[in-house]
C-alpha cells in the first residue's frame, strides 16, 4: 500500500510540472511573437526617421511600441512569478521528501536491528513449529515471507525517495538559474522601455512646435472622411430603395399569384433579432447573423499592419488638437493586398483621386476600405471572405509608408452608425 502511494505521489508531481511546463511554454511563446511585432515596427519607425519631419503616425508608432513593451515585460512579470512559485513549492516537497526519508531511514534501521537479534535460523525454525496448529504454521510462514518482502519495499523506497529528491533539487537549481536569465531578461525591457518613452517625449515636443501645419492636416482629414461618410450615405440611401422595391415586387408578386387584389404581409421573421430594412431575404440576414456572430473574430484586412489611428475622438498628446476617425488607420507595406474581412456584396467603387475607396455590405452592416489602389473588383460583384479588393496606397501624410482607413457601418434607421472597427476584428 505504501509503495502504491508512493507511486502515486510521483505520478502527479510528474502532471504538475507538465502543466507548469506548458504554462511557461505559452508565455514564452507569446513573449516571443510580442517581440516580432516590436522588431517589425522598429524597422518601420526607422525608415521613417529618414523624414526630417515627425509625424501622427511616428507618434502612434512608439505609442504602439511602448504599449507593446509593456505586455513583453507584464509576460515576463507572469513567468519570474510562476517560476517563483515553483521554487517554493519544490522547497517545500524537498523539506518533505527529507523528513520523509528520514522516517524511511528509521523505520529500515528498526527492521534490521530486530532481524540482527533475531538472525539465527534456529529462531525463525522455533518460531514457526511452535505453532499450535498446521495452518498457524502456514500462516507463521506467510508472515516471514512478507516481513521479507516489507524489508525489500523500504529499501525500494528509500531508493525512490532519494531519486525523487536529486531530482526535485535538480529541478530547484534550474528554475534558480531561469529565474536568474529571465531577470536579466527583464531588466533589458526595461532598459529599452525608458529610452522608447524618451524617444516619444520627443517626437511629441516636435510634434507641439508643429502644431498648426498638423491642424492643416487634420482639416484636410476631416474633409475626406466627410466625403467618406457622404458617400456610405449614400450608399445606404440607395440600398434601401432598392431594398424597399424589391420588396414591393416581391409582394405584389405573391398578391397576384395568390389571386387576391391585397398585397400580402412580408413573412414574420423567426429570429429575434430587430428588422432591418435591408434585411429583406433570408438569405441577406443569413449574412448580417454571421457578421454579427464573428465579433472580435473578423480577419484583418491587411496581412501585417498596426493602426496608428485608433477609432473615435481623442486628444494628440502635447497639442491642443484632437483626432475624430469614424474607422481606424492602419500603418501597412506600399502595395500590400488589401482583403475582405467577411463576404458581402460590393456596394460601391468610388474615386477620390488618384486613390479609391470600396464599400462591401454584409446585410445591414457595410465595411469600407479607402486608399485603395489597383482595384480588382466591381460594384454588384459577390464577394467571398479574404477576397482581394486591391493593394494599400502610401500614406498621405508619410513618405515609404502604406496607409488604409477600415470603416465599419451598421444601418440603424435610414441612418448609418460607425463602430469601432477593433471591436470586430481579431485582437493582436
Amino acid at each position: 500500500m505504501r509503495k502504491f502511494f508512493f507511486l502515486l505521489f510521483v505520478l502527479l508531481c510528474g502532471l504538475q510540472i507538465s502543466s507548469w511546463s506548458q504554462s511557461k511554454d505559452e508565455l514564452e511563446s507569446q513573449r516571443k511573437q510580442i517581440q516580432q511585432e516590436i522588431e517589425e515596427l522598429r524597422k518601420s519607425q526607422n525608415t521613417i526617421q529618414k523624414n526630417k519631419k515627425e509625424s501622427l503616425g511616428q507618434l502612434a508608432r512608439i505609442r504602439n511600441l511602448i504599449k507593446k513593451r509593456d505586455a513583453v515585460i507584464e509576460t515576463i512579470n507572469r513567468q519570474v512569478r510562476m517560476i517563483n512559485d515553483d521554487i517554493n513549492k519544490n522547497n517545500r516537497e524537498i523539506e518533505r521528501l527529507k523528513n520523509e526519508l528520514d522516517t524511511l531511514k528509521a523505520q529500515y534501521a528498526k527492521t534490521i536491528e530486530y532481524a540482527y537479534k533475531n538472525r539465527s535460523s534456529y529462531d525463525m525454525l522455533n518460531f514457526i513449529f511452535s505453532a499450535v496448529s498446521f495452518n498457524d504454521a502456514i500462516k507463521r510462514i506467510a508472515y516471514l515471507k512478507a516481513y521479507r518482502e516489507y524489508r525489500g519495499e523500504q529499501v525500494d523506497n528509500i531508493h525512490q525517495t532519494q531519486l525523487l529528491l536529486s531530482q526535485k533539487n535538480q529541478a530547484l537549481a534550474e528554475n534558480k538559474n531561469l529565474k536568474t536569465q529571465t531577470l536579466a531578461v527583464q531588466s533589458q525591457q526595461m532598459q529599452k522601455l525608458e529610452e522608447e518613452k524618451k524617444q516619444k517625449d520627443a517626437v511629441v515636443s516636435r510634434l507641439k512646435l508643429r502644431e498648426k501645419e498638423l491642424n492643416k492636416q487634420l482639416t484636410s482629414k476631416r474633409k475626406l472622411e466627410t466625403n467618406i461618410k457622404n458617400s456610405i450615405a449614400a450608399i445606404i440611401k440607395r440600398e434601401i430603395m432598392e431594398a424597399e422595391k424589391a420588396e414591393r415586387a416581391r409582394r405584389e408578386a405573391a398578391a397576384k399569384a395568390a389571386g387576391g387584389s391585397k398585397p400580402v404581409a412580408a413573412a414574420a421573421s423567426t429570429s429575434s433579432r430587430a428588422a432591418n430594412k435591408l434585411e429583406n431575404t433570408p438569405e441577406v440576414t443569413a449574412v448580417s447573423v454571421g457578421f454579427e456572430n464573428n465579433r472580435r473574430k473578423l480577419p484583418w484586412p491587411v496581412g501585417r499592419g498596426d493602426i496608428t489611428g485608433p477609432f473615435g475622438r481623442h486628444k494628440i498628446e502635447g497639442t491642443r488638437l484632437y483626432e475624430d476617425n469614424i474607422g481606424v488607420y492602419i500603418q501597412t507595406n506600399i502595395g500590400a493586398p488589401v482583403k475582405a474581412v467577411y463576404e458581402g456584396t460590393v456596394s460601391s467603387v468610388h474615386s477620390f483621386g488618384a486613390v479609391s475607396a470600396v464599400t462591401i455590405r454584409h446585410g445591414k452592416y457595410l465595411t469600407t476600405y479607402y486608399n485603395l489602389t489597383g482595384i480588382t473588383v466591381n460594384k454588384d460583384e459577390e464577394i467571398k471572405l479574404g477576397q482581394v479588393l486591391g493593394k494599400a496606397a502610401e500614406s498621405e501624410d508619410e513618405d515609404g509608408i502604406g496607409k488604409v482607413l477600415f470603416v465599419v457601418t451598421v444601418v440603424v434607421g435610414n441612418n448609418p452608425k460607425y463602430l469601432n472597427p477593433e471591436d470586430w476584428i481579431k485582437p493582436r
